[in-house]
């Protein structure tokens, strides 16, 4: 082989594998004030060869983008039903391109102790907790918790009785008693033909919230 279809080669090996690589990544790049609406949150994310800026669209009221149903290349694996990443990620990714009222009747709310970050929230009836290390470090496997504290009655999400902190009001999510709920872990479908792992870097700057990282594609064995 001369050098020339040497190189040619080689370029063609090259180029395969750095599609290879980053098709085998989704990477997330969030921003959300969680004190107010300053109108500067945002949501951008690439996966599958789709690379996408969005935000929220005060005029249609839905996100610019439509990360909505475009983000369940990574929620779901290839059957489009199993989950490949927590249910809490893709839930808390949309608050960025959604109407800011949504957050506060989700009783969205994030504290720092240190680097460490905590943020709860409850959506549709479920609530959620996703929780950092001490460097603000969210791992998939082991930072997204979930529990069931609410009932659909009469197609409107209310806190279930249990749930309900004294002289508390079932339909607004802020008035949830915490020290009733029990977690259980938030992670991937098991059995979903590919999943995401990895570690997002989270932070708390004067009430907004950042998150960002690459995570990898896992195929199941």
């Amino acid at each position: 082989m001369n050098k020339i279809k040497m190189v040619l080669a080689a370029s063609a090996v090259l180029a395969v594998s750095v599609f290879a690589v980053s098709a085998q990544t989704a990477k997330i790049d969030f921003r959300f004030n969680f004190q107010n609406d300053d109108g500067k949150n945002y949501l951008n994310w690439s996966a599958d060869g789709k690379s996408i800026k969005d935000s929220f669209d005060t005029a249609s009221g839905a996100s610019k983008s439509k990360s909505t149903s475009e983000f369940n290349i990574v929620r779901f694996d290839s059957t489009g039903k199993k989950q490949a990443v927590p249910a809490g990620l893709r839930a808390l990714v949309l608050y960025p391109v959604s109407m800011y009222a949504i957050s506060t009747g989700d009783a969205f709310t994030v504290s720092a102790a240190g680097k460490k970050v905590t943020i709860t929230f409850i959506h549709r009836g479920t609530a959620y907790k996703i929780t950092s290390d001490d460097n603000g470090k969210i791992d998939l496997m082991t930072g997204f918790q979930t529990a069931d504290v609410g009932a659909n009655i009469g197609g409107k999400f209310v806190l279930k009785d249990e749930f309900v902190k004294a002289g508390g009001d079932k339909s607004s999510m802020k008035d949830i008693d915490w020290s009733k709920v029990t977690f259980s872990s938030d992670t991937a479908a098991p059995d979903a033909d590919y999943t995401y792992t990895g570690v997002l870097d989270s932070a708390v700057n004067n009430g907004v919230l950042t998150i960002k990282g690459s995570l990898t594609k896992n195929k199941a064995k």
